[in-house]
């Protein structure tokens, strides 16, 4: 399967998770290394969209299509059970929660999970400490040349 991921241009190399492990997410406290990608290049960019002023997006982000092993995902068909409503802040602590789990079990090298951004589409955690890391492939990097209509107010 082919996933996708944006970063600032400075660290679309970097698959450490080091930020994540730093700062935290979503899906992970901190401490805890994990990568964040998304089925489509443009679910990435919506992921990235919501966490940023658009007239003072930066301009020097950059995209990264890796392929993982399809039997190398976990597949999560609901998380509906999580209250208050997983996709709200107020869900926070529990979805890293779970996340912390899956990266302890360390079980598979990627989770599919909903997004709370666009719920019909997934993005997928990459836990970089899995011993299946090296199946991820590097298929294509770039400079993304985001249309300047994005920052109209």
């Amino acid at each position: 399967m082919r996933i996708y991921r944006i970063s600032k241009n400075q660290y679309i190399n970097d698959l450490s998770g080091e930020g994540s492990r730093l700062y935290g997410g979503r899906w992970n406290h901190i401490g805890e290394a994990m990568l964040y990608f998304s089925q489509n290049l443009s679910l990435s960019l919506l992921e990235i969209l919501v966490h940023v002023d658009y007239p003072r997006l930066p301009l020097d982000y950059s995209f990264l299509e890796v392929e993982i092993p399809d039997n190398s995902i976990k597949n999560i068909q609901s998380i509906e059970f999580i209250e208050p409503k997983w996709s709200t802040e107020a869900a926070v602590n529990q979805l890293q929660l779970l996340g912390s789990n899956w990266l302890k079990k360390n079980e598979s090298l990627a989770m599919k999970i909903p997004s709370a951004v666009l719920q019909p589409e997934n993005n997928f955690l990459i836990n970089p400490m899995h011993k299946d890391f090296q199946k991820l492939k590097v298929i294509k990097s770039g400079k993304l040349d985001l249309d300047p209509r994005l920052f109209r107010k």
